[in-house]
């Protein structure tokens, strides 16, 4: 039998991981009664694919399982019987373990922060929170380097609503202290009302755009020097690894080729540097306010109908905030319907258990190999003629060689013409060819896509 080994430090695997809570633990056992009962103290981490550990030092993980799209759990990986005889570290051993290593992370923020503060007195400052734990961190951090220094600046909280969050959020924003909550012109459900049920997608989220970043260049005076303090981190995903302390609109037009902040405008993110296991044992160590959706098991506070979130996440929603999730399921079979979703390949039933998030041809795969049945049946899901249909399989953009996906294909004969039943020599090209040959943004783009999508175009 294989030992089980126990490491001095945190072992890497567990830097994006997040403590079990009772809650947590009860929602795991209901859907996994095979497993008995868990271990207190037990970390987790993954999204549709969860691995739970004993503690954050053991060199094996104690259980692994996939959520599938229904809600179905699946167990991976089972290592139960490896565990019969090891001693794991405990939450407060494991606190009193890491204190001094943590604390002193959050001393450096602290310090930063406050260096920079004192340095630019004259600046307003907009401490950013969300309900999660990023943002109590970055409160705390803030309201401890108001001690440090000898003056007090100009600042608030504030919370930018964006009308898709739980009761669970909007609690613990009304127990902050003069927060000021901005709300929106147009509510989330209205706004996706008024988009004729188009949902947001991994593939096109503007909800982000209109309900947060958007918010702030629309409510604060763009002409005057605005520091916005933010809880985000580094590590949070690969999009924000070059995440710095200070950024600025020369940062982000380096970083992402354009920023959409006021130039006398910046952002400040004093807990970029911290993993998001350091996060946690700081929430633990100073009895910070934990959000109950972090205790019933969401990995993310925010938006609660978000393409981003796992299908862990959904089965969450489905039992802890039915309502909301009823009006969503609802919702998005209108979508179905008015997107003619049908002709992707997709049941409504798959479609509302998932599909919607990354919206492309279930028969992705069909597209790679041209034949005369796979040509047929991608007939009958779209509803084009067969000399059309053959435009869609194999295609790698004519001028940069990069393969094409479905929508960026439809969108070329959108926009060109589909010159049915009569020869077609020409470059079919990708997004990216395409905007250079027109002289258009990715953003005007993506708003083209939208509205041939809202008109019902079968290429799509």
């Amino acid at each position: 039998m294989v030992n089980i080994k126990q490491s001095s430090n945190i072992q890497e695997n567990r830097y994006k991981a997040k403590p079990i809570f009772k809650e947590e633990k009860e929602f795991i056992e209901s859907h996994m009664p095979e497993i008995a009962s868990l271990p207190n103290d037990c970390w987790i981490v993954g999204g549709s694919t969860k691995t739970v550990y004993l503690d954050l030092y053991s060199n094996k993980p104690y259980i692994k399982f996939k959520v599938e799209n229904g809600g179905k759990f699946i167990i991976q990986k089972d290592n139960r019987e490896l565990f019969k005889d090891y001693v794991p570290v405990t939450m407060s051993e494991t606190l009193n373990r890491e204190s001094k290593r943590v604390n002193e992370l959050y001393d450096n923020c602290v310090n930063r922060l406050a260096e920079y503060v004192s340095e630019h007195p004259n600046k307003i400052y907009k401490i950013s929170h969300s309900g999660g734990k990023d943002s109590e961190l970055t409160m705390s951090v803030w309201n401890d380097m108001l001690k440090e220094i000898k003056f007090i600046p100009d600042y608030e909280f504030i919370f930018f609503n964006t009308s898709n969050e739980t009761s669970d959020v909007y609690k613990r924003i009304k127990q902050i202290p003069n927060i000021r909550i901005i709300n929106p012109k147009i509510g989330w459900r209205q706004w996706i009302k008024n988009k004729n049920y188009i949902f947001p997608s991994v593939f096109r989220r503007s909800c982000c755009s209109t309900y947060k970043e958007g918010q702030a260049t629309k409510t604060f005076d763009n002409n005057v020097e605005i520091a916005q303090v933010l809880g985000v981190r580094k590590f949070e995903s690969t999009k924000r690894a070059k995440y710095e302390f200070l950024m600025d609109t020369v940062f982000d037009t380096q970083l992402f080729g354009k920023s959409n902040l006021p130039k006398k405008w910046i952002k400040l993110a004093p807990i970029t540097d911290l993993q998001n296991i350091d996060v946690w044992l700081l929430m633990l160590i100073k009895k910070l306010p934990i959000n109950r959706r972090y205790l019933i098991g969401s990995s993310r506070v925010g938006c609660l109908i978000c393409p981003y979130s796992s299908v862990y996440e959904d089965e969450l929603i489905k039992i802890y905030y039915p309502y909301q999730y009823e009006w969503f399921r609802q919702a998005i079979i209108k979508n179905y319907e008015i997107a003619k979703v049908k002709r992707l390949g997709w049941t409504e039933e798959e479609w509302t258990n998932g599909a919607w998030k990354a919206p492309m041809c279930k028969n992705y795969y069909l597209l790679q190999k041209q034949s005369d049945e796979n040509i047929k049946l991608y007939v009958n899901l779209k509803g084009l003629s067969e000399n059309m249909a053959k435009k869609f399989f194999n295609r790698v953009c004519g001028k940069c060689g990069k393969p094409m996906k479905e929508n960026e294909i439809a969108m070329f004969f959108k926009l060109f013409g589909r010159y049915e039943n009569q020869v077609d020599n020409r470059d079919v090209l990708c997004k990216k060819c395409v905007c250079e040959q027109l002289g258009i943004t990715k953003t005007k783009y993506e708003e083209k896509n939208m509205e041939f999508i809202e008109q019902g175009c079968n290429l799509f």
